[in-house]
């Protein structure tokens, strides 16, 4: 199933952006044969909290100047003060307005998607509170995407990592709450397999509602390859190397998987 020319249609992020300036991340990824990019919504390169929007909007024309789309934006789920399972009031009415702001710089830019995981879930608190309120965040997040024309898609985790949202039968939970088709799924590869699950069940439990497949290696990427359905997704693969040996050279990474594609 390696097609010649796959990396047009793989969609690859700027977590370099701590090392590299942004127009170096746009040519790379030009240069590499990318042809759509998630834009991660962080510091340096970009500044959005509860109160400000930052005025950086050279993404937008960078992108155009080396023929790549912002298909998608990730607000900094890593380093973000902010979360969607707050129980604190203060804090968490302060999130989903920083949520409201992402979506309002997707809408400037011109992505169409903002594409999140499920952040803030203390183990020390009671779950079942903190689902419902991160369900309560997300259903106001993805009705004020919907009125701005931008997609809301939530990732999941691996059960080995953060877990909170790490299965099937969560996101279902997710999305019966939610009760919004302007809420989409992209799947974390590596944790769906860790979860024992296939394409097919996520695929036959959100018909067209499945955006996007996360890999962390190029091995995983491979090794989807064989799931049943797989064409379905070309064009909504995200990458986030998690081998160091990319953070100095992030185009070597563009360019091996270039060169596996046209295998």
């Amino acid at each position: 199933m390696r097609r010649a020319g796959v990396i047009d249609r793989i969609v690859c992020s700027n977590v370099h952006y701590f090392y590299y300036d942004t127009e170096f991340f746009f040519r790379s990824v030009s240069e590499a044969g990318a042809r759509q990019v998630e834009f991660y919504l962080g510091t340096p390169h970009i500044f959005i909290d509860h109160a400000v929007i930052d005025d950086f909007d050279k993404g937008k024309e960078l992108a155009e100047k080396y023929g790549v789309k912002i298909a998608s934006v990730h607000p900094e789920t890593l380093s973000f003060r902010y979360g969607l399972c707050y129980l604190d009031d203060e804090w968490n009415k302060k999130s989903v307005r920083a949520y409201r702001n992402c979506i309002d710089y997707a809408s400037w830019i011109g992505a169409d998607q903002l594409n999140t995981n499920v952040t803030g879930a203390f183990r020390d608190h009671d779950q079942k509170e903190i689902f419902n309120r991160a369900a309560s965040n997300l259903r106001e997040i993805t009705a004020y995407g919907r009125e701005k024309g931008i997609k809301i898609a939530v990732e999941t985790e691996s059960p080995y990592y953060e877990g909170f949202l790490a299965r099937l039968c969560d996101a279902k939970k997710l999305s019966d709450f939610v009760e919004d088709e302007n809420l989409l799924f992209n799947i974390n590869y590596d944790g769906m397999k860790a979860a024992g699950e296939t394409l097919a069940q996520w695929m036959d439990t959100f018909p067209k509602r499945i955006c996007g497949i996360r890999f962390s290696d190029l091995e995983s990427y491979e090794a989807y390859q064989d799931e049943q359905r797989a064409d379905i997704f070309a064009g909504n693969l995200l990458f986030f190397p998690a081998d160091d040996c990319y953070l100095e050279k992030p185009q070597d990474f563009d360019m091996e998987l270039l060169r596996r594609a046209k295998r």
